[in-house]
């Protein structure tokens, strides 16, 4: 099973491992994604995905079995500001990472991410930051992911209008 790049025919696929994930990620904290919501968030990725994928800007890989895609996963490039300890502008956000269940423990994630650090060193891009559940944090920090105190995020509501 070899980690491949995943082209525009895979974006449904894709969407729907990213859907999976976190309907995985709330029901392990006792939630769940209403259905109107689980169709705009896979909607929203595919649709991020046909546009980014062209251009550059995101890059995603699969893992077969056969003609079935068993799992993938995808970096988004983002400018961030230089810092001390990396003076590039470009930072890769690792995203939706997921395996279809009845092939796990394959190590079919951390060939993808392991593919996704590879492909940050030959761009040039030296950092890659990610959110993870509990359940892959052992796994990233495998791979040296540490964890960043110093972080903080702020989800802004729409307002209606």
């Amino acid at each position: 099973m070899n980690v491949q790049d995943a082209n525009l025919a895979d974006i449904p696929v894709l969407a729907n491992h990213h859907l999976q994930m976190f309907e995985e990620i709330w029901e392990q904290k006792g939630l769940r994604i209403e259905s109107s919501r689980a169709k705009e968030l896979e909607f929203a990725y595919i649709e991020k995905m046909t546009i980014q994928i062209p251009e550059g800007v995101c890059k995603a890989w699969v893992i077969k079995d056969g003609d079935q895609i068993i799992a993938s996963g995808a970096i988004t490039i983002a400018s961030f500001v230089p810092v001390p300890s990396d003076v590039s502008h470009n930072v890769a956000y690792l995203h939706s990472i997921y395996t279809e269940k009845n092939h796990r423990q394959k190590k079919c994630a951390t060939k993808i991410v392991d593919r996704a650090i590879q492909y940050c060193q030959e761009n040039g891009i030296g950092r890659i930051l990610l959110n993870t559940s509990e359940a892959g944090k052992p796994m990233y920090e495998k791979a040296g992911f540490v964890s960043s105190p110093e972080t903080m995020r702020l989800f802004i509501n729409k307002k209606a209008t």
